[in-house]
Order: C-alpha cells, then sequence, then structure tokens
C-alpha cells in the first residue's frame, strides 16, 4: 500500500519535483507581468493568468480520453511535464505580454496531460483511493512549499527571469524522474464502442454536481488567488518575501496533515469532506476581506483549506466510475477547477476594474461562490451517501445509481 509501494512512490517523487517548479512560478505571475512587462490594466492581468486555464478546461479532457483507450498513463505524464518544462523556458524570453500569454497557451496545451493522468495511475487497482491522492497532494505540496518559500527569498535578490530557467530544470528533472521510474499500472480498456463519452459521465448521479462544485468554488478561489501577492505587497504594504512565507506556510502544514486527511475521506466518506473545505473557504474569504494587516493576512492565507478539497473530490470522481473511465473522470475533475482558474480572474478583474477600484475586495464574491459550492456539496448527501464505495453500492442496489 501507499508509501512502500514502487509503482506510487515514483509518481510521488516525479510529481513532487514538479510542484516546485511550478510554485516557483505561478505566484508570480501577475506580479511579474505587471512590474516586469509593465501592465498595470486589471482586464489585461487577468487575461494573462486565465487565457491558459481555458485550454487546460479543453484539452485536458481529450488526454483523459485518450490515455483511457490506448490503456497507458505514463506517455501522457511524460507529455505534461515536458509541456511545463518548455513554458517555463520560454516566459524567459517573452518581452511582452502578448508573447507571455502565447507561450502560456501553446504551453497550456500540453501540460494540461500531467496531472489526471497522475491520478488516474494513483487510483487503479486500489481500495484505498482517498489515502493514495492524500499522500500525492502531500508530495505535491512538500514541492509547492520549498518552490514558494524559495523564490520568494530569491525573487528580490535576482528577479523572476532566473526564476523561470529554475523552474524549466526543475520541469526537465521531473520528466527524467517519470521516464526512468515509474510504470504502468495496467487496466482492462473497453472497446470504442463501449466508451462512455463526457456526456455520459456527467450522466453518472452525482457527477454534474460534483463537476459544479468543483467549479463554482475554483471561480471563487482564483478571482483572488491570482492577485494574492498583489493584495500582500500593493494593497495591504507587505515585503514580498510574505508572499512566499504565506504560500509555503500552506503546503507545509498540508504535507503533515494530507496523508491523514485521505484516510479520513476513505473512513467519513468525500462528500463530508468536500462540505467541510467548502465552509472553511467561505469563512476565509470574509476575514480575508476584511483583513488590514498584511502578516495577518498572511496568517490567514496559510491556512491548509486545499488539502480537504482537493483529496475530497478527486476521491469522489475515482469512486463513481471504474478503471477504464478514470482519466476521463480526473481530466473533468481538473477541467472544471480550470474552468474555475479561468472565469474567477474574469470576473474578478471585471469587479476591480470597474466597482471596487481594488483587487482584496474581491475576496466576498469568493465568499458568494464557495458558499454556493457548499450547499451543492450538502445536496451530493441525498445522491451518493457519503461517497464512500459502500454507500455507492447501496444506491445502486436502491436504483440510484445505474
Amino acid at each position: 500500500m501507499g508509501l512502500r509501494d514502487r509503482a506510487v512512490t515514483t509518481v510521488y517523487l516525479a510529481y513532487s519535483i514538479q510542484a516546485m517548479a511550478q510554485a516557483i512560478i505561478w505566484q508570480w505571475m501577475t506580479f511579474f507581468v505587471k512590474h516586469d512587462l509593465f501592465v498595470d490594466d486589471f482586464l489585461v492581468l487577468t487575461f494573462a493568468w486565465s487565457a491558459p486555464a481555458l485550454v487546460v478546461m479543453i484539452v485536458t479532457n481529450v488526454w483523459g480520453s485518450l490515455s483511457d483507450r490506448v490503456g497507458r498513463r505514463k506517455p501522457f505524464m511524460i507529455v505534461g511535464f515536458l509541456g511545463y518544462a518548455s513554458t517555463f523556458f520560454f516566459y524567459f524570453m517573452v518581452t511582452d505580454v502578448f508573447q507571455f500569454v502565447l507561450v502560456g497557451v501553446v504551453g497550456a496545451v500540453f501540460s494540461s496531460a500531467a496531472l489526471p493522468m497522475g491520478q488516474a495511475l494513483l487510483t487503479t487497482d486500489t481500495d484505498k483511493k482517498g489515502e493514495r491522492l492524500g499522500y500525492f497532494l502531500a508530495a505535491e505540496s512538500g514541492g509547492w512549499f520549498f518552490g514558494a518559500m524559495s523564490s520568494g527569498l530569491l525573487i528580490g535578490i535576482i528577479g523572476m527571469r532566473p526564476l523561470f530557467i529554475l523552474g524549466a530544470v526543475l520541469g526537465i528533472g521531473a520528466t527524467a524522474s517519470c521516464v526512468a521510474f515509474i510504470r504502468d499500472i495496467p487496466f482492462e480498456t473497453k472497446k470504442k464502442d463501449d466508451d462512455k463519452g463526457i456526456r455520459d459521465l456527467l450522466r453518472i448521479p452525482g457527477m454534474s454536481r460534483l463537476v459544479s462544485a468543483v467549479g463554482i468554488s475554483q471561480i471563487g478561489m482564483n478571482s483572488v488567488s491570482f492577485i494574492m501577492a498583489i493584495i500582500i505587497v500593493d494593497e495591504l504594504g507587505g515585503l514580498t518575501s510574505y508572499v512566499g512565507f504565506a504560500n509555503s506556510g500552506a503546503t507545509i502544514i498540508a504535507v503533515l496533515i494530507t496523508g491523514y486527511i485521505g484516510k479520513i475521506v476513505d473512513r467519513k466518506g468525500p462528500v463530508k469532506v468536500m462540505i467541510a473545505a467548502f465552509a472553511a473557504y467561505s469563512i476565509f474569504a470574509m476575514a480575508f476581506a476584511l483583513v488590514t494587516d498584511p502578516i495577518i493576512a498572511c496568517v490567514l492565507w496559510a491556512f491548509p483549506i486545499y488539502p480537504l478539497s482537493l483529496t475530497a473530490t478527486s476521491a469522489l470522481a475515482a469512486h463513481l466510475t471504474g478503471e477504464d473511465e478514470r482519466g476521463r473522470a480526473m481530466s473533468l475533475i481538473y477541467g472544471a477547477q480550470n474552468a474555475g482558474t479561468f472565469a474567477g480572474p474574469v470576473i474578478g478583474g471585471l469587479f476591480a476594474q470597474f466597482l471596487f477600484g481594488a483587487v482584496q475586495p474581491i475576496s466576498w464574491l469568493n465568499m458568494t461562490f464557495n458558499l454556493v459550492a457548499l450547499l451543492i456539496s450538502i445536496s451530493l448527501l441525498g445522491i451518493v451517501g457519503n461517497g464512500r464505495a459502500s454507500d455507492l453500492a447501496f444506491a445502486e442496489e436502491t436504483n440510484q445509481i445505474d
């Protein structure tokens, strides 16, 4: 099981390296566009952040379908890791916001293959899906911690462009780790005529509500997270190092607790954990809208709520689908997350530009969206129970699930 299984631990290693690369880059993307590419318009910052997410939302489902059809996960993971590495390398060379967006959009076509394929591989041939996904997120969080902390300390010394090169090197490292160590866990594929399309998967009772809750929550969180560095530094008067401390604080706590969260998901069911996550996001958003001190804002940001949400939603998708559908199921969840990554900044940017004149009040929107996600997740109790395998089996026997 879990940490003792070579097929599983090698996945954790590759994705922790990749997560480090991402954390070095992502928390400074809009900050880089604003200060290095000299863009002050909130709407342009929004587009620079959200355009790649729109591509991921669409293309990730293509990768998931291809993976399920050929019965392989590893080749698509390699494509994804190389996509990240090349994106970070070309970011180093951009000189204007158009080039920045173009690099991000093209890179997203390939990098969108990485995450759902890793999750699909980990949830193959196991009853402990939540536990494996929990340790997976813990491994990613370890990478996010070191990436966020190091870039927070280094950006004021060396600037952003060398950090892009560092991210690209780590992306190559993740690719090499995948090629050398990861092996596919075989699963039985269906004939093409028996394949379920995306619409068929969404007709599985509970799946459409799960996808909706994920997307709506992520709209809220991404309406704020894409300009979190600007809030901390430019509006609350904090130091650039505060941004790194806030993100690394959340991730180091996640490293310590996420494996345990995965076990809770398996025991109590993913739906209950989803409810707790969206309730916590709502409370956090209200507090973040009211805070005036940058240090307190960083402390709030460091609360590790995301392990609850990511582990529970992925585990429920895994429980609702078969192994030969898992790539598409995880791609659906990842696509919903990126729908939020696209729409959240657009909505937040519009409100900041034309209503608030600042970005911190966007957190009220975050609270509203997560309250809606909370209500949707509560409604899942009447469809899939707590979302455990035993609940789903009982629902199938009583004709609630086909």
